[in-house]
């Protein structure tokens, strides 16, 4: 993206081609493995390839598709990193028993389904010199930075609001309106050359003031869940800084845990945020 600019979008500007369009041939800036394993996820999800069945080959997969062998693999590397298949050494590639936890829905990541479930608003791009106060380590983040603010919609009714910053040399490398239909996440690991991002998050509640209640729809001081989080480069360089607010009534928290009697239940166990530090005068309570 080359410009800033303030925009919003229209109800159906999330959606990319015509309705007839087959998604793997839409010239969208989706990298075409993605796409592929966002078709084979859905199959997977609808029940088309059950938990431990066994996936076609990737010489057939190939030619249902009309693409090449590398990126039928790699299509497959994204299923296998998210735990839906596995592969076995002379047996072939079967779906996983986590595939039966996909129920009804597919994940709000999957770069085709997000823009049939997802309506992306954006608010502003705005240019930034100095980092954000998210109470979050940041030290090493590049600047210049833009500072985007955009709003999630789930069919008519808005239910997050987002804002992120990232160094402006990296948002100049993203497609022109790619984040109307793709998360800043996705659009950073596609597009920029960036490999092995983790992050870290921490999530509260907070009660939303006059603004958060009338972007969301909702009255004002009802709970909402905000979200603080840092996407970092393998050297452990923030290379975006991120705040959501989510409403209550849809927001849920998913966690997995390994070894709870041997690991640290400090990555895990819900926590108290430390008190306010007393004003000057007042005197602290017993």
């Amino acid at each position: 993206m080359t410009g800033l600019r303030v925009a919003g979008t229209g109800a159906d500007s999330a959606a990319v081609g015509g309705p007839g369009e087959d998604p793997l041939r839409q010239r969208d800036g989706i990298p075409l493995y993605l796409k592929l394993a966002s078709l084979l996820r859905e199959k997977i999800r609808q029940g088309q390839w059950p938990a431990q069945s066994q996936l076609p080959t990737l010489q057939d997969l190939r030619g249902e598709y009309g693409i090449a062998r590398e990126t039928v693999r790699q299509a497959l590397g994204v299923l296998r990193g998210e735990g839906l298949i596995d592969s076995a050494r002379g047996r072939g590639t079967f779906v996983t028993a986590a595939a039966e936890q996909l129920g009804d829905r597919a994940p709000s990541y999957d770069p085709l389904t997000l823009g049939a479930q997802v309506r992306i608003e954006i608010l502003s791009r705005t240019p930034c010199a100095e980092l954000p106060d998210l109470d979050r380590d940041l030290t090493g983040m590049e600047t210049p930075l833009v500072h985007v603010r955009k709003r999630h919609h789930a069919g008519a009714r808005p239910y997050s609001l987002v804002e992120l910053w990232l160094p402006q040399r990296y948002f100049d490398m993203l497609p022109e309106g790619a984040d109307q239909t793709r998360l800043y996440s996705q659009l950073l690991r596609d597009h920029t050359g960036l490999s092995g991002l983790s992050g870290d998050q921490v999530i509260t509640i907070m009660r939303a003031d006059i603004a958060v209640a009338r972007l969301l729809g909702i009255a004002l001081s009802d709970p909402v869940a905000h979200l603080a989080s840092r996407l970092m480069d393998p050297d452990g360089c923030p290379i975006m800084a991120h705040r959501v607010l989510i409403r209550s009534d849809v927001f849920a928290a998913e966690r997995r845990f390994g070894d709870l009697a041997t690991g640290d239940p400090g990555t895990w166990r819900p926590h108290m945020t430390p008190p306010p530090a007393p004003e000057a005068g007042e005197e602290p309570q017993a």
